[in-house]
């Protein structure tokens, strides 16, 4: 273990990822390297310079760490032609979902759980579920031939709120949280209800394709607009989470309690589904955490490991500010400023958790300007709340899942309209001094932030100042800050 070793996932929301000793150092996320959102070296929607790219990758890491050679590479989506580019004297591939569910486990306090690993595609299935041990390979315990994700993502295209993809293949990696999003606008309709539930029974296989030619047979009208559009969200959501638990509730509530329940892949991605049956999900629980997870089922390591803030420092030099102090950002926030916070490492996962963040307060009409004039996204996208993990359950429902907005919560008080949905949910994350140490004494001064990601829509989160400053100089951020200073 006194080596460097590799976990790579090739296709759709790459990543490398490096340790040294059994201690992870880093992940590079791909799409935030080329600034392609979802970008691949390879397969699904690959980048023209895979090859070029991925040596300026490992180069980085040479130069950072001293990695010069790896002794292990495990790899996930890698065409087998490639593996001699990832200069490791030893190779060795893991399956789709096991890579998702060693992701998963080590990232849990548990040493035992239930693992429901279900995706929109992969090379081992689309419905897993396993018994893990921390240490042990994870036994597979019932494999469904469903495909939930597909159709989910696939209803996007018809639905008019939403801004289409060039194409629906791009658009199936884009449109499930949109969808996500829409469905608590929308209300029980029967009709559409029995043409998602069709649609749901049809997918058993991870064709996109397939998924809209169901579709066009199943329902008449190829875009909904208005009530139609919100009704056919939620028959989307509702049909989800039926056919979920018609798969999965048995095994679930037949597990051993010493067992905890962790979600992981794609689908746990849908927070409505998680906070239904309260399980863990980490902050990477998708395919960008995939090659994190390659890596971790070679090191299986002993302790939990936090994945939060395991990528790059910023990429350029941080240009000359002025000095600040928490209390003068308090007041900023107080007077309706909307600052964009780069501190730090930048979070691994799809979630802005405080790192890479766009901070302002929860007030009536911010979720308009900031939907359109900073974000630049549709109307109905709701926004994240952040507070101390000590005043989670002042405000609202918790029940300590919530470190990695995975989870909804119910508001307990009217006085933060920002941060609430149209259900009057809200997707939180939770912060402790040692995980965020500015961030929680910036809650302090106020005790319920929105926290949204640092970039707009169809770009990854960000990771340079100067992208940065472009986002205060072209939206309506007032100011660019760091843990220590007003750029």
């Amino acid at each position: 273990m006194e080596k460097f070793n590799l976990g790579i996932h090739g296709s759709h929301n790459a990543a490398i990822a490096i340790s040294l000793g059994g201690k992870v150092l880093e992940v590079v996320e791909l799409e935030r390297w080329v600034g392609i959102k979802n970008a691949a070296f390879w397969y699904y929607y690959p980048i023209e310079n895979a090859e070029e790219i991925l040596n300026n990758i490992l180069d980085y890491f040479k130069n950072k760490y001293g990695a010069k050679r790896y002794d292990w590479a495990m790899h996930q989506s890698v065409p087998l032609e490639k593996l001699n580019l990832l200069r490791a004297d030893n190779t060795k591939y893991v399956p789709h979902h096991i890579a998702h569910v060693s992701n998963a486990m080590y990232q849990s306090a548990s040493q035992r759980a239930l693992v429901v690993s279900f995706d929109g595609g992969s090379d081992n299935g689309h419905f897993n579920i396993y018994n893990t041990e921390k240490g042990q390979n994870p036994v597979l315990i019932l494999q469904s031939k469903y495909d939930l994700c597909v159709p989910y993502a696939a209803m996007g295209q018809y639905l008019f709120d939403i801004k289409k993809e060039e194409d629906f293949w791009i658009g199936n990696l884009t449109y499930a949280g949109k969808v996500m999003g829409l469905s608590s606008y929308g209300k029980e309709d029967p009709d559409l209800l029995k043409k998602s539930k069709e649609l749901f029974e049809k997918q058993v296989t991870d064709d996109v394709g397939l998924a809209h030619k169901n579709w066009k047979k199943i329902s008449s009208s190829s875009d909904k607009k208005n009530d139609s559009a919100k009704n056919l969200a939620f028959s989307t959501q509702f049909e989800f989470e039926r056919k979920f638990k018609e798969i999965a509730n048995k095994t679930i509530a037949s597990r051993d309690k010493n067992r905890e329940l962790i979600f992981s892949g794609g689908g746990s991605m849908n927070i409505i589904n998680n906070t239904a049956f309260k399980a863990f999900v980490s902050p990477n629980s998708d395919d960008r955490g995939l090659a994190l997870g390659c890596l971790l089922h070679h090191l299986r390591p002993s302790e939990r490991l936090d994945s939060t803030y395991l990528g790059p420092l910023p990429w350029d030099s941080k240009p000359e500010g002025k000095g600040h102090t928490v209390k003068s950002i308090g007041n900023m926030l107080k007077s309706g400023k909307i600052l964009g916070l780069i501190q730090g490492r930048m979070e691994h996962g799809a979630r802005a958790l405080g790192n890479r963040s766009i901070l302002c307060i929860p007030t009536e009409g911010i979720k308009d300007k900031l939907n359109t004039s900073v974000k630049k996204r549709e109307w109905f996208r709701p926004f994240a709340a952040v507070c101390r993990e000590e005043n989670a359950s002042k405000y609202f429902t918790s029940y300590d899942m919530h470190a990695y907005m995975t989870h909804n919560v119910f508001c307990k008080t009217n006085e933060f309209p920002g941060i609430m949905h149209i259900d009057n949910t809200c997707r939180l994350q939770t912060v402790t001094k040692e995980q965020n140490l500015f961030l929680w004494k910036l809650l302090g001064e106020f005790p319920v932030l929105l926290n949204t990601s640092f970039n707009i829509m169809g770009k990854p989160i960000l990771n340079t100042y100067r992208e940065a400053l472009w986002m205060k100089e072209n939206t309506e951020i007032d100011e660019v800050i760091t843990e220590s200073e007003i750029l």
